[in-house]
């Protein structure tokens, strides 16, 4: 009988499109028991570093299965990183707790060296780890092993009526593809009171999530948009607010949280931590809605950061420090 599906032939596996039964080139297919592989130009299933879709991937060895977010060797003796998608990284990256830099076209882990990101420069060191150019409140929450609330989700209707909005008019696909950072500006309120606050008023404005230094609370759902920055924003972005806290570690705690939650977003809707730049990324202030997309004149979070990281820290906290601590949290999923 003809075969489809994944197949063992003359030592090795190929894949056989089941409505053709012709033999599939260069393609990822998923198999008939549920996995999937990347077969080559010649049919055959790939392992090591392969390029496919505009990045580079690879496949396990032994499995065929392709590795997520795991430091691996390839078939030429190099090693590189590879991201919860799978893709290889460069830039800042997380990993077992520890930040580190990953050089762009050439892939490989930086070391002995200061690297640049962002307009920052860190130091890497001889294990790659990143150990200078950290914003100290960064520092406070890796030294101190902070780590981060879990995620609370109040968001099947008990806060914002369900469907109250579509899905994003904005994107292609009609799902997320940036993460908008916001902060309340009310130095008297509580997380729940500006939670009730939403719940009352959100035909006004709502967003998906509020942080503090104890909480990650979602309001509502992800998956369809929120009032939060006007558009086109609304139209593209998962949106939460910061709650105005007032002592040094519980500062620290919420920017923990905040980083974490975001890393979470961009992991469950596919995209990676990007510093907005001239209108592009994917990692956005409110006063960067201003700046780049209009429809709003806010300049959130960079007072409220300013104030407490000098006051608390006797330092600067913009958005370049905070995409270091996303970029650490997105590496652990």
């Amino acid at each position: 009988a003809i075969q489809t599906g994944v197949q063992q032939w003359a030592g090795s596996y190929y894949y056989f499109d089941p409505s053709t039964y012709l033999r599939v080139d260069n393609d990822y297919r998923q198999s008939q028991w549920g996995d999937w592989y990347l077969f080559g130009n010649d049919g055959r299933i790939q392992t090591g570093v392969q390029q496919w879709a505009g990045s580079y991937y690879y496949f396990d060895p032994s499995t065929y299965l392709r590795v997520d977010n795991d430091y691996r060797q390839s078939q030429w003796g190099d090693w590189y990183m590879f991201g919860p998608d799978g893709r290889i990284v460069s830039g800042l990256y997380g990993w077992k707790e520890s930040l580190y830099y990953f050089t762009p076209y050439l892939y490989t882990k930086a070391t002995n060296q200061w690297v640049s990101a962002n307009g920052k420069s860190y130091w890497a060191s001889g294990s790659g780890i990143i150990t200078s150019g950290l914003n100290s409140i960064n520092n406070y929450i890796l030294n101190n092993n902070l780590g981060h609330a879990n995620i609370t989700f109040y968001d099947n209707g008990q806060a914002i009526p369900l469907n109250i909005t579509g899905k994003y008019s904005g994107t292609g696909n009609g799902l997320p593809n940036i993460v908008i950072v916001h902060e309340t500006a009310n130095p008297n309120d509580s997380i729940w009171g500006e939670i009730n606050y939403e719940k009352n008023h959100y035909n006004d404005a709502f967003v998906h999530a509020f942080v503090d230094n104890n909480n990650i609370i979602q309001i509502s759902n992800t998956d369809h948009e929120a009032w939060g920055a006007g558009y086109p924003a609304n139209g593209r972005a998962v949106q939460f607010e910061q709650v105005e806290v007032h002592n040094a570690d519980a500062f620290a705690r919420e920017l923990s949280n905040a980083a974490y939650y975001t890393a979470y977003i961009m992991h469950k809707y596919g995209f990676a931590p990007s510093l907005v730049s001239n209108g592009n990324g994917t990692l956005w202030s409110h006063h960067n809605v201003s700046q780049y997309l209009g429809g709003t004149d806010h300049t959130d979070p960079d007072g409220y950061w300013y104030t407490n990281a000098h006051n608390f820290y006797g330092t600067d906290y913009t958005m370049r420090d905070f995409y270091e601590l996303v970029s650490l949290y997105y590496g652990e999923f």
